[in-house]
């Protein structure tokens, strides 16, 4: 009896390896497991079955915290080193989503492989013969609050065929159990015959939606597909609707109590398929039948969309790839549809959509050439409409063309910035499209929108219309490739700015290029025939922009005068030439050059008249510092009370964006010709930002005779040449001369005073009969004068005068001092009002005496 006792230990061992082994794959597998916290209570092991009267776990990655009581699994072993799951049991269970996992950004696209059917539909043999889940919470953040649903599910497999079914109850209800208060029910079957699959499934929603699907496939040489699809929605029922408010899904009421006919989908299809499932295949290979009918006979909510009402009706018949019947004729409106925030901030918005696509068929259509009609029209703010005959290609590689297509649009305002506000819009454009698989182009034959009025915190602008004809615009898939093709025209009424007056502009361009080499072509005009040529690049990057000024000739008008707000107000041009051009940079940083030349310009500054300007100006501006130049600057005559001229300059200015006016003027040359000689100051770098600053003006060769003549009423003549040094001081007060010399040049000259009344003087004092006398017929070998002047116009002479009358005491040497003083303001006012200079500036001069007048009644100081 020996070997017995053997036998049994040796059983013995063996099984308690064998359960030590279990136990041992159970650990390392549950611990293999993405959780973590996992706890569990092992009711019962054998070599057939589990039994675990608790388990509990998370999930961190999904913020999941589930806990299962009564768990039960049991299997077979059809074979040595095989097992398979028999039956599983839970009895009751929670799952608890704490949060919503965020969606993942960083996720990469991974391509979808190109569809084919599976070859094997068989169940897997991992499913267990039975499931059994008595009853299992699903709690789930829900907006604010938090939803709980009971689940029971019993699943069975017998034979290869699976039979399921599926209730969801609301956990809110205490007896969640009972069969009247069964919220969802998903039942159905699906086997395999011949290893194709055949799909049989209802759906029931709480009363309110119910849903029957069917679907076989089976082989008769190809694969025949055919089936059947129903969907029934009625108003939604009170706890439909408590749903839907948990859940934040806003159902308009108005949409509710317009919703009193239930909604039906049926579709039924009976295909003939390839072997190899593919697009091509089936363009080439697929016969069957096709239908569907929609009847929406009220509006139907749809969250996030609007209210859809209508019909669809839709046929289609197939034999080898060849159409045999093509119909499709839907009718629906969409009302109120929902737009997203940012387009109802702009304005867009609409009572209802209705959308029309027809398709009779009787034109024979093939599958690489199906004809559609597709309208759409909208009412409310925004009225659209489009029309469009559309051919789609169902055919490798999938195409559409829309041919023949017309768009219009009405927008009674639109604001496409918080302070842009547009008003009454209209556009209209006749177009074709053309889209594939990797490219897409769009023909615009014509194009034209107005706008009755534009606001923006800078501008206003009235009746601005907008032209393009012709456009064409193309690209890739990814939009990384657009190629642009334009004429445009732009013209606006009137358009206000804060620094332009008001009057009608237009814009004529040609954009052409892609994305990365684009170029415009333009010209901006207004009706101060002011004109602008300019060409914008954009490429790798840098933008830049040339300019082209129109020449000016102002004989006819000055476009700057009439365009410019801040055009100086006394300065006038009458004649002459202006021309400029210019480069603009924006990327990779702004700056800019121009230049500007002046030719043969005259007209007239405040109280001066001035003729035959020449200059050539130059501005650059970079890094915020501006440089303003000219060189060369002439001017053939000024008339200020006196007459002189030419004037020469060359300077620069150079000033930080900041600060403008406190920059530095560099004066590299200042010559005036006057009197026959000549002004000139020393070259001199001026600091604007210094209160007080010198400028040196040198006196050279003036002619003594014509100095003399400028005065209106003298009665004194001369002749001799006077040369000398003025230090001009420039402060904010005005321009003011301290230490000032001017002298004759040698050998002299002859000084002649003869007033009308010198008899009269001569008899009421002795001293002026002597100095009259010797002043009659004056030789001068000295003539000097210190010279000061101050910011009241006051000008202050010290002369010293040294020679002889040859007529006097027999040419006896005499020596003279004299003190002058002289108004200048006054006597250059009443140089101008004396001489035949234009009425604009004798006008200019009586208005500045009569202010001046009213000041010193009011008690002002000048």
């Amino acid at each position: 009896m020996r070997w017995w006792h053997k036998t049994l230990l040796t059983g013995l061992v063996l099984m308690l390896l064998l359960l030590a082994t279990g136990y041992w794959y159970l650990q390392k597998t549950l611990a293999a497991l993405p959780v973590q916290n996992l706890h569990y209570d092992v009711k019962a092991l054998s070599l057939r079955q589990l039994q675990l009267s608790h388990v509990s776990f998370n999930i961190a990655a999904a913020n999941v915290h589930v806990q299962l009581n009564d768990v039960a699994l049991s299997w077979q072993f059809p074979a040595w080193f095989s097992l398979a799951l028999d039956h599983v049991h839970l009895g009751s269970g929670n799952i608890t989503l704490t949060n919503w996992p965020p969606p993942d950004s960083s996720a990469e696209e991974v391509p979808q492989p190109a569809f084919s059917l599976p070859e094997n539909w068989q169940l897997p043999a991992i499913l267990p013969g039975s499931v059994s889940l008595q009853q299992l919470g699903i709690h789930l953040p829900c907006g604010q609050n938090r939803c709980s649903y009971q689940l029971q599910a019993e699943l069975s497999i017998v034979q290869q065929k699976l039979q399921y079914q599926l209730t969801v109850a609301d956990a809110a209800i205490a007896d969640a159990t009972s069969s009247d208060i069964v919220r969802l029910k998903l039942s159905g079957d699906y086997q395999t015959i011949q290893n194709l699959p055949l799909l049989n499934a209802h759906l029931t929603l709480d009363d309110s939606a119910w849903l029957e699907l069917s679907q076989q496939l089976s082989a008769q040489g190809n694969v025949n597909a055919s089936g059947e699809f129903k969907l029934d929605i009625a108003p939604p029922s009170p706890w439909l609707l408590q749903q839907f408010k948990l859940w934040q899904i806003e159902l308009p009421v108005d949409a509710l109590a317009q919703f009193t006919a239930p909604v039906t989908v049926q579709s039924n299809w009976q295909l003939a398929l390839p072997e190899h499932l593919s697009l091509a295949s089936l363009s080439q290979q697929a016969s069957g039948s096709w239908q569907l009918s929609a009847n929406l006979p009220t509006p139907l909510s749809l969250p996030g969309i609007g209210q859809l009402q209508g019909t669809v009706v839709a046929k289609l018949g197939l034999e080898q790839g060849e159409l045999t019947q093509y119909q499709l004729n839907s009718q629906l409106t969409l009302l109120k549809p929902q737009l997203s925030g940012d387009l109802l901030q702009l304005g867009l918005n609409a009572d209802a959509l209705h959308i029309t696509v027809n398709a009779d068929g009787k034109s024979q259509p093939q599958l690489n050439a199906l004809p559609l009609y597709v309208a759409l029209n909208s009412e409310g703010k925004t009225a659209l409409g489009l029309t469009s005959n559309v051919m789609l290609n169902l055919t490798p590689p999938i195409s559409a063309q829309l041919q023949q297509a017309k768009l219009s649009l009405k927008q009674q305002l639109f604001n496409p910035a918080p302070d842009t506000k547009l008003s009454e819009i209209a556009l209209n454009s006749d177009f074709n499209a053309y889209w594939l698989a990797d490219n897409w182009q769009l023909d615009i034959q014509q194009l034209t929108a107005s706008i009755a009025s534009l606001s923006t915190p800078d501008i206003k602008g009235r009746n601005i219309k907008l032209s393009l004809s012709p456009g064409q615009f193309s690209g890739d898939d990814r939009f990384s490739q657009v190629k642009l093709h334009a004429d445009i025209n732009l013209s606006a009424a009137e358009l206000e700015h804060p620094q332009l007056k008001t009057q009608s502009w237009q814009w004529q361009s040609k954009l052409r290029g892609d994305l990365s080499a684009l170029t415009l072509d333009g010209n901006i005009s207004n009706a101060a025939s002011l004109g602008l040529k300019h060409q914008l690049r954009y490429q790798q990057d840098q933008l830049e922009l040339s300019w082209q000024l129109d020449d000016m000739f102002l004989l006819a008008g000055n476009p700057l005068a009439a365009t410019l707000t801040d055009w100086p107000a006394l300065l006038e041009f009458n004649r002459g030439r202006i021309a400029g051009t210019g480069e603009l940079t924006l990327l990779p940083a702004l700056s800019a050059s121009a230049n500007v030349n002046l030719s043969g310009v005259s007209g007239i500054y405040d109280r001066s008249l001035f003729k035959e300007l020449t200059a050539a100006l130059q501005l650059n501006y970079q890094a915020d510092t501006v440089q303003l130049g000219a060189k060369d600057a002439t001017i053939a005559e000024i008339e200020h009370g006196v007459v002189v001229g030419p004037l020469k300059l060359n300077a620069q200015y150079t000033a930080n964006t900041d600060a403008i006016t406190a920059g530095k003027l560099d004066i590299q040359q200042l010559q005036l010709l006057a009197m026959g000689g000549q002004v000139q100051v020393q070259p001199v770098l001026l600091d604007l930002t210094l209160a007080e600053q010198q400028v040196l003006l040198q006196l050279k060769q003036i002619d003594l005779t014509q100095l003399l003549q400028q005065h209106p009423t003298t009665d004194l003549t001369g002749n001799g040449r006077i040369s000398g040094t003025i230090p001009l001081l420039l402060g904010r007060n005005g321009a003011s001369v301290k230490d000032g010399s001017i002298a004759a040049e040698s050998p002299g000259g002859k000084l002649q005073y003869r007033p009308p009344t010198a008899q009269s003087m001569a008899a009421t004092n002795q001293g002026m009969k002597v100095v009259l006398e010797a002043l009659d017929d004056f030789h001068y070998s000295v003539l000097s004068s210190n010279v000061s002047y101050d910011t009241s116009g006051k000008l202050l002479l010290g002369l010293t005068l040294r020679g002889q009358n040859p007529a006097l005491e027999a040419g006896r040497a005499i020596n003279l001092n004299i003190n002058l003083e002289e108004d200048i303001p006054a006597l250059i006012t009443s140089l101008q009002l004396s001489s035949k200079i234009s009425d604009k500036i004798k006008q200019r001069v009586q208005q500045r005496l009569q202010q001046s007048g009213a000041k010193r009644a009011n008690g002002v100081q000048q």
